[in-house]
């Protein structure tokens, strides 16, 4: 009978263990929609997450922090997987970059001073997206401490507004971003312009082993590889850009 019960309670425990060691937990950012919108568990970077996971042959569970909280979290040993990520602490392993963003300033078409550099920024107002000085060259960082006025933000919704309604001069945010929000704040607008300055972010993802991190990387380049990738730039960016 005792026999019995403890292979019970092996099959039990051995259910519990495959079902866990079947999904893997990432650390992602929140609401930052094409990306992440997080009620919906959709967007660009979680489908693409879920996708590339899933040809792993896990599911995929989120964790959605602020972004400055994604590697302290990870380095205190929660979740399996980190997203967002630029550098390779000791004791991690980089995955291939699986994503990419593009960082532009839009102005309005008659903005009365034309911009050719950073630099002709100095005198305007700047409206930028939280922490762009820590990501975005130096002569930006230079160039914006002689505007007239400079703020970062975190909700990045109303920022095309402000534009609009010429409560700035100058936006500095991810392309994507800016398209979304635009064509949802002034679909039939066409009265702002985008000046292409900066060169792309690429980030990549973190593991805890190399093994984890190969398995990644070759599921992403079967991503890659297939029309489900497009298909999401397509229906979240409406362009291929990535």
């Amino acid at each position: 009978m005792k026999t019995l019960l403890w292979f019970g309670l092996f099959c039990i425990y051995s259910c519990i263990g495959l079902a866990q060691a079947q999904q893997l937990q990432l650390l992602v950012g929140v609401e930052k929609p094409p990306y992440i919108k997080v009620a919906t568990q959709t967007g660009y970077e979680l489908d693409l997450l879920k996708a590339v996971v899933k040809r792993m042959g896990f599911d995929s569970q989120f964790i959605h922090v602020p972004n400055g909280r994604l590697l302290p979290l990870f380095s205190n040993g929660q979740a399996d997987l980190v997203s967002l990520q630029r550098s390779t602490p000791a004791g991690f392993y980089a995955t291939e970059p699986y994503i990419s963003y593009q960082n532009i300033l839009i102005v309005r078409q008659d903005l009365y001073k034309e911009i050719l550099s950073l630099q002709d920024l100095v005198g305007l107002r700047v409206m930028a997206f939280q922490n762009a000085r820590q990501f975005l060259s130096p002569d930006y960082t230079e160039a914006v401490a002689k505007a007239s006025s400079y703020l970062e933000v975190v909700e990045q919704h109303q920022m095309p507004s402000l534009l609009l309604k010429n409560r700035v001069d100058v936006l500095v945010m991810d392309r994507n971003i800016f398209w979304h929000y635009y064509r949802q704040t002034a679909p039939d607008d066409s009265s702002l312009k985008v000046l292409s300055f900066f060169q792309p972010n690429h980030y990549h993802v973190l593991a805890r082993t190399p093994e984890v991190a190969d398995r990644f990387n070759k599921a992403l380049a079967e991503i890659k590889q297939s029309e489900l990738f497009s298909q999401l730039q397509l229906s979240y960016f409406s362009e291929l850009n990535q």
